[in-house]
């Protein structure tokens, strides 16, 4: 029934039918359809306002009797039917990548081991020992382990609750799941260039044939990475309309997805103008001036900065090809494309910048994700506290 407990008619009208009889007609407000999720309404038609106003406590009626849906009330008896009406419900709901991930999440980890239950036997007690079986596999490190298994809980809970809401079980049999803890790894550095191999690798890259447009595209797309500190997805996701030329501001505001498609950034926290020094502007000018002489030599013009001309977005999978290949004759560690996020921020920690001005730059959405990333540069800065107060000490 609608929130508030009444019957919601709108006006009712009065019609005057080609037999020359009078009926009266009113649409009627039903409430949330606990299928679709959008507010569900309903036409009533009698012969008088009273007749009208029944019809209409009518339709509320039965729209709550029928599970507070318009649809015919599905007949669900086992979890993996469940799941394929829950992710027609959820699908949409999600970014392209994430839906992807979580499609691939209940595929491999929750149909297995619960799609043949039907919805009246899947009780705690069996969630229970599938969950403990998940944490024992990810703490012993197993092969094949999902190491997140509060996730697999997490999916598993949400879709018995979707369950609840179509009324196809009466309770989540998964709230009162107990997770067993997470054993606590020793913590490794994220994987980034020290000063040593940047340098190294940074000295490769002057001496690439830079008349060669494809060597002078890498060079630019990885200095850019190094220099601001952003996923490859909003590099190449970016247009010149992007960049400020005339301040040193680039503009992070979308990214492109596995699919080659443009998403908004990860969170909100993911729109932000970022600084760049003197020097990468430099280059990226520079850069724009060979790309349109390149582009007109195609007979075309061109608004994305890592464009590679025949297609509208560069594929990050071919790029991470060319990627390996520089990393490799380079002679340095293969820290992907993501290693110059974790290598720009490493720079930036050493250097004293503040958390949260790091913080801004990468786009995290928090401070807390930032610092149990970066935790490596927290320590060598506590030692070199100790050095500084060291060193106050003896000039006292």
């Amino acid at each position: 029934m609608p929130a508030d407990g009444k019957v919601h008619i709108m006006k009712i009208n009065e019609v005057k039918k080609k037999n020359g009889t009078t009926v009266y007609r009113a649409s009627v407000y039903l409430g949330v359809d606990q299928l679709t999720g959008k507010k569900a309404r309903t036409t009533v038609t009698a012969s008088t306002k009273k007749g009208c106003k029944t019809k209409a406590r009518e339709a509320v009626n039965a729209f709550i009797a029928n599970g507070y849906t318009v649809k015919d009330k599905p007949t669900i008896t086992t979890y993996n039917e469940l799941v394929k009406v829950w992710w027609d419900s959820y699908k949409n709901t999600v970014k392209p990548n994430t839906r992807q991930s979580m499609e691939g999440l209940v595929r491999v980890h929750l149909l297995p081991v619960f799609g043949d239950y039907k919805l009246s036997k899947l009780t705690t007690p069996i969630i229970q020992q599938q969950v403990n079986k998940w944490a024992d596999k990810a703490n012993r490190g197993e092969k094949g382990a999902f190491a997140n298994y509060s996730l697999l809980h997490n999916m598993n809970k949400r879709i018995l609750k979707y369950g609840v809401a179509i009324q196809v079980i009466q309770y989540n049999p998964a709230n009162d799941v107990i997770v067993p803890r997470k054993q606590q790894k020793e913590k490794t550095a994220v994987k980034h260039l020290n000063n040593k191999e940047l340098k190294q690798f940074l000295d490769y890259l002057d001496t690439l044939d830079q008349s060669n447009y494809e060597n002078l595209f890498d060079i630019v797309l990885y200095k850019t990475l190094l220099a601001t500190g952003c996923r490859i997805g909003e590099a190449l996701a970016l247009e010149w309309s992007d960049i400020d030329l005339d301040n040193g501001i680039i503009s992070i505001n979308k990214t492109l997805n596995r699919y080659q498609e443009i998403n908004s950034p990860k969170s909100s926290a993911g729109y932000r103008d970022i600084p760049i020094d003197k020097a990468t502007l430099l280059m990226l000018k520079q850069y724009k001036n060979r790309q349109q002489v390149q582009s007109w030599q195609l007979g075309r013009t061109e608004t994305i900065v890592f464009s590679v001309f025949t297609e509208k977005y560069a594929y990050a999978s071919n790029l991470r090809k060319r990627l390996n290949k520089h990393f490799k004759t380079a002679g340095v560690t293969n820290v992907s494309f993501h290693g110059f996020r974790h290598t720009h921020t490493t720079m930036m920690l050493y250097a004293d910048a503040s958390p949260k001005d790091v913080q801004y730059r990468l786009g995290h959405s928090n401070l807390m994700i930032t610092e149990n990333t970066y935790w490596h540069t927290n320590q060598e800065n506590a030692k070199k506290a100790v050095s500084n107060y060291e060193t106050a000490i003896s000039n006292l």
